[in-house]
């Protein structure tokens, strides 16, 4: 029994029955491919590895030309998403200082993540050309200094001469004021062109001060000044003395101390001197500083200042019989005027009445300045003096009992 294959061609219609399922498998893979997104990410860094921050990323997707923008972050890191994703991508970036850099970017097999880092050289032309340049701004000055003498004024500052001023009475407005030229020095104080004392005006940074001294240890500058045909410093018609405090500086720190003894047994004299009291122990301590408290807030110039003086005048209880006749009194008299002032109950000393002359001085001088805004003026300028003299009058012809006391306390401030 013999078996026989037959062959026969399929018929044209099967054949391209088969084409079109092949094609339509190969169409709808192609179409889920491009369907799924692409994201374009990388990192942008100059020549020597480090990252820039700020570029300007542009990716332009292909055939369609949808564009995109990013900017780098710290890192130089940049990301896009490109929804569907075609696999074909033109990016473009640039960075000020840097030459701009252009790339195409093409999907390899079945990815969906194309990584393009860049590396931007210098653009050497471009830093050259950008040269940006500022003057620092000129701020209103004026060149008088306030040292500098006044048109037309007789004046003259405090210069060289505290080695002519005592140091028990350093510090005293009107020892500072004898020492210019064109001062007469009376009882009652400094006089210019024969006016008096009740003429005069003592400031304080343009502040009216009635205290009549400073501490020795302030850190001060003082101004005597005569005629002035300024219209302006008004309200005497005497000697202005002018103190001026200035503010504590802001980089130095200065600390001043003063120590001040005057025993009475290194002062000689003779028996009269004696008498009259010339002979007076003293002690006196001042100190001072300046400088800033707070940092770029605050500074401050201050001083203070503690004097104690004690004499030893005679009085008629116990003035001698040699002083006695000098003065032109027999010690017969006033031994008879004890005698008649016990029955008729005159005191001539007793209680509450010194044995002896004693000044006691206390002055104070500060100024607090706000420095944080340059622009403005904040300053506080305080001042406090204390004076007490006892024993005033004593003589060889004065009883105790008829001495007196005086105390004078003055107390300013000026808030700017």
């Amino acid at each position: 029994m013999m078996l026989r294959t037959i062959s026969r061609p399929l018929p044209a219609s099967f054949a391209l029955l088969s084409g079109l399922i092949l094609c339509l498998a190969v169409s709808s893979q192609s179409a889920f491919a491009q369907s799924q997104p692409d994201i374009v990410r990388g990192r942008v860094t100059d020549d020597s590895a480090r990252a820039i921050a700020g570029a300007s990323v542009i990716v332009t997707r292909g055939p369609d030309r949808l564009v995109q923008h990013d900017t780098t972050d710290a890192t130089g890191d940049f990301s896009l998403k490109f929804d569907p994703g075609t696999g074909d991508y033109l990016v473009f970036i640039s960075a000020t200082g840097f030459s701009s850099v252009r790339r195409r970017v093409q999907r390899a097999g079945t990815e969906h993540e194309l990584v393009a880092n860049f590396v931007l050289k210098p653009d050497l032309a471009k830093l050259a050309a950008v040269n940006v340049t500022a003057s620092k701004p000129v701020r209103a000055s004026n060149d008088v200094s306030p040292f500098d003498p006044e048109t037309g004024a007789s004046e003259k500052w405090q210069d060289g001469v505290k080695g002519d001023i005592p140091p028990t009475t350093a510090g005293d407005l009107n020892a500072v004021a004898g020492t210019m030229s064109n001062v007469t020095m009376t009882g009652a104080g400094p006089s210019i062109l024969g006016s008096g004392a009740e003429s005069n005006l003592t400031t304080l940074n343009g502040m009216g001060m009635s205290a009549g001294s400073i501490p020795r240890a302030a850190n001060t500058n003082v101004r005597v000044t005569g005629a002035t045909f300024d219209p302006t410093r008004g309200g005497f018609s005497g000697a202005n003395i002018d103190v001026q405090l200035s503010p504590g500086d802001r980089f130095f720190q200065r600390r001043r101390g003063y120590l001040t003894l005057s025993p009475s047994v290194f002062q000689l004299t003779d028996a009269v001197g004696r008498a009259a009291g010339v002979q007076h122990g003293t002690v006196r301590g001042s100190l001072g500083a300046d400088g800033e408290i707070i940092r770029n807030a605050l500074t401050y110039n201050v001083a203070v200042d503690l004097a104690h003086s004690v004499s030893q005048p005679a009085t008629l209880l116990d003035a001698g019989d040699g002083l006695l006749a000098r003065a032109g009194v027999s010690p017969d008299s006033v031994a008879r005027l004890f005698g008649v002032a016990k029955p008729l109950g005159l005191a001539l000393s007793g209680y509450g009445i010194p044995a002896s002359q004693q000044h006691d001085a206390f002055s104070w001088l500060g100024r607090l300045d706000d420095t944080r805004d340059t622009l403005a003026t904040r300053a506080l300028t305080s001042y406090a003096t204390y004076t007490r003299d006892g024993g005033i009058g004593f003589a060889p012809l004065s009883a105790p009992s008829a001495a007196a006391e005086h105390t004078q306390e003055a107390l300013g401030a000026q808030l700017t």
